[in-house]
C-alpha cells in the first residue's frame, strides 16, 4: 500500500487536572499511545463513547494541540516541522456545532471566503467568486450570501462550515462529529453531500463520531477508541460483521434497534464508564468486560498493528495462540 497521507506514531496527550483544594493534580491520559495510518482517498472512522479521547485526537491531527509525546506525520513529514499556514492549506476541519464555529457577526459570504483572505489567495473579487461557487456546490442559494448564521437552520449552517473547509481545496478534512447536532433526515443529507464532495475533490476524511450507524455508512476503515487507546481497527465490514474486541461488540449491541419495544439491550457490562483519571490496571476495559480473565487484570494488551489491524485484547491473543 502507498505511503499514508496522515499518520500518528505513539501519539500521547496528557493533561494535569485539578482534584480540588489541597489535593494534588492528577494526570489525565486523554490520548495514550495511538498509532494510525490514513491513506489518500479513504475515510477512516474513529468511534467510541464520550470521553474516550476522540476530540483530543482530532485537535492534534489538526495541529491545534501539541502532543505530549509521539508525532503526527503529514505526507511523510512531521507536522511539528511544517508551518501552520502550509498545513492549514492542506488540512481543514468540520466541527460538531456549526453555530459556535461560525462568526455570528460575519455574513455567510465573508465566512466562506475567510480562509482565502487569511492565506492571501487571489484578489477580493476572485475570493468572492470562489466562495460563491463553493456555496452553490454545497447547496446554499446565492441569496444566502448576505445572511448571518443565526438566520440559517442547523443543516444550512453545517453546509456553510463545509464550504468554508473546502474553499481552499484541501487534501484532508477532519470531521469531528459533523452530524451529531442535526436531525436524522438532515444528517442523511449532509452525509450524502460529504460523500459526493469526497469523490468530486479527491478528498481524504478522518470522520469522528459516536454514532456507529453513521460511521458504517461513510467509512472505509474504523478505529475504535476506549480511554485514549485504539482497541480495535479494521475494514468497516469486518468491524460490523465480525468484531473482535468485547468493547466493539458492546458498542454494536448498544445501537438502537428498529424493532418496536427492543431499544438498548442489557449488555451485562457491569460498571459504567470509568473515571479516566484512575483507569484500571492491565486492560482498562476489564472492569466492564464479561469475558475478562486474570491476564486482563494485570497486563496491558499489545497495541493494534497499524498495518494489519486487529484488536488489542488478551482474549484475541489467546484464541490466536490456540488456533
Amino acid at each position: 500500500m502507498s505511503q499514508p497521507i496522515l499518520e500518528t506514531v505513539a501519539l500521547r496527550r496528557r493533561f494535569q487536572v485539578s482534584q480540588g483544594v489541597f489535593k494534588p493534580k492528577a494526570t489525565l491520559n486523554a490520548v495514550n499511545g495511538v498509532d494510525l495510518r490514513v491513506h489518500r482517498g479513504e475515510t477512516l472512522g474513529i468511534v467510541g463513547e464520550s470521553g474516550c479521547g476522540k476530540s483530543t485526537l482530532a485537535q492534534m491531527l489538526l495541529n491545534l494541540l501539541p502532543p505530549s509525546d509521539g508525532e503526527v506525520i503529514f505526507d511523510g513529514k512531521p507536522v511539528s516541522q511544517t508551518s501552520r499556514a502550509a498545513f492549514a492549506r492542506r488540512v481543514q476541519p468540520v466541527f460538531q456545532d456549526p453555530f459556535s464555529s461560525l462568526n455570528p457577526r460575519k455574513t455567510i459570504l465573508d465566512i466562506v471566503s475567510v480562509p482565502l483572505r487569511v492565506h492571501g489567495i487571489g484578489s477580493r473579487a476572485e475570493q468572492d467568486k470562489a466562495a460563491r461557487a463553493m456555496m452553490d456546490r454545497v447547496g446554499l442559494p446565492a441569496r444566502f450570501a448576505d445572511r448571518y448564521p443565526k438566520e440559517l437552520s442547523g443543516g444550512q449552517r453545517q453546509r456553510v462550515a463545509i464550504a468554508r473547509a473546502l474553499v481552499m481545496r484541501p487534501e484532508v478534512v477532519i470531521c469531528d462529529e459533523p452530524t451529531s447536532a442535526l436531525d436524522a433526515s438532515v444528517q442523511s443529507q449532509i452525509l450524502n453531500l460529504l460523500m459526493e464532495l469526497k469523490a468530486e475533490f479527491n478528498l481524504t476524511y478522518v470522520f469522528i463520531s459516536h454514532n456507529l450507524s453513521v460511521v458504517e455508512h461513510i467509512a472505509d476503515r474504523v478505529a475504535v477508541m476506549y480511554l485514549g487507546r485504539v482497541v480495535e481497527m479494521n475494514a468497516t465490514d469486518r468491524i460490523f460483521d465480525a468484531p473482535q474486541h468485547p468493547y466493539t461488540r458492546a458498542l454494536l449491541e448498544s445501537v438502537l434497534t428498529v424493532a418496536p419495544g427492543q431499544g438498548v439491550p442489557d449488555l451485562a457490562l457491569g460498571a459504567g464508564f470509568p473515571d479516566p483519571l484512575h483507569p484500571a490496571p492491565g486492560c482498562t476495559f476489564h472492569p466492564r468486560c464479561p469475558l475478562a480473565f486474570d491476564a486482563c487484570r494485570s497486563r496491558v494488551p499489545e497495541a493494534v498493528n497499524v498495518v494489519t489491524g486487529g484488536a488489542a485484547c488478551h482474549l484475541t491473543e489467546r484464541e490466536t495462540a490456540h488456533a
